[in-house]
């Protein structure tokens, strides 16, 4: 982002009020994860002091999102099982929902509508890597719900102008990314990789934020960059969800196709028919990790 669109957007949310910030365990998981010294047992205590957290990482953990064969009880066997880094991928993706609630009658940007398709994008980033042997530790599926966070930024912080933006997709019949940048001089994924940058997290969810639009511009990596970018394609075209777009969607991608391609042969033998056919079940699925995510109080008590 330039530096005069980033002190304008820094301004304004400081006038309106405090930037987001993540849960005090998030944000402790985050930086531990970094630590080789420090231990399964001290991150699982960590993420037990959050009843609500702890709780929907279990029942994530016993979905068939993960088809494991042993119940997951504890939040040290989930660590044991599925290891650190999906466990801290999941910490990130619950704890940003929770951050940016689903708010009721709020017609100008379905919420709801709008984490349904960020599930759903990451789930179909999941099954892509999964397909194309892609070792990403849940890292693909938290890209995928992140992509579009900037939006949710600008509908809390700059909600004026941004419904200006939601008309002018409407009556243009252009890319939200473009009347951004009509009427706001900036862009979803700029703002969203600036706010994913001030919550420190991984370097890698940054890049593919900022360049979900431009995957061609990713250097550290373009291959996760490409993927959610073909996966938010499939999204938009499964009508999964919604994401403010309201243009004819296709799944071409020549600069994505290539970039994955080039990283996983496969993607070149993959049966695209039965893949878009079998995206048809993740609507569903995408649903129910939403219902994961949203439901707070209710499951405190299991834990």
């Amino acid at each position: 982002m330039a530096k005069d669109r980033l002190e304008k957007v820094r301004e304004r949310i400081q006038n309106i009020g405090s930037l987001p910030t993540l849960p005090k365990v998030a944000t402790e998981v985050i930086s531990m994860a970094g630590n080789p010294e420090i231990s399964i047992k001290e991150i699982a205590s960590v993420i037990s002091k959050d009843p609500s957290l702890s709780a929907k990482i279990l029942k994530v953990a016993n979905s068939a999102f993960y088809g494991l064969k042993q119940r997951v009880a504890t939040i040290q066997l989930a660590l044991v099982i599925l290891g650190l880094n999906k466990i801290k991928n999941l910490v990130i993706g619950i704890s940003v929902f929770k951050t940016f609630p689903i708010r009721p009658g709020h017609s100008t940007f379905d919420r709801e509508k709008f984490w349904e398709h960020s599930v759903g994008c990451g789930q179909i980033a999941k099954i892509l890597a999964t397909l194309l042997r892609c070792e990403m530790d849940g890292e693909e599926f938290v890209a995928g719900l992140l992509h579009d966070i900037g939006k949710i930024v600008l509908d809390q912080f700059f909600h004026h102008e941004f419904t200006k933006v939601v008309d002018s997709t409407f009556e243009k019949d252009i890319p939200m990314i473009e009347a951004e940048e009509e009427v706001l001089g900036t862009t979803h994924a700029e703002i969203g990789s600036w706010l994913a940058e001030e919550w420190k997290l991984p370097l890698s969810l940054v890049e593919t934020i900022s360049f979900h639009h431009e995957p061609q511009k990713a250097v550290l990596n373009p291959t996760l960059t490409s993927l959610i970018r073909l996966s938010d394609l499939f999204c938009k075209a499964k009508g999964i969800g919604f994401s403010g777009d309201t243009q004819g969607i296709s799944i071409s991608d020549r600069i994505a196709w290539k970039t994955l391609k080039a990283a996983k042969p496969q993607l070149g033998e993959l049966d695209m028919e039965r893949f878009v056919f079998d995206l048809d079940t993740e609507i569903e699925r995408a649903r129910e990790f939403l219902g994961v995510f949203s439901n707070t109080d209710q499951m405190e008590e299991k834990v």
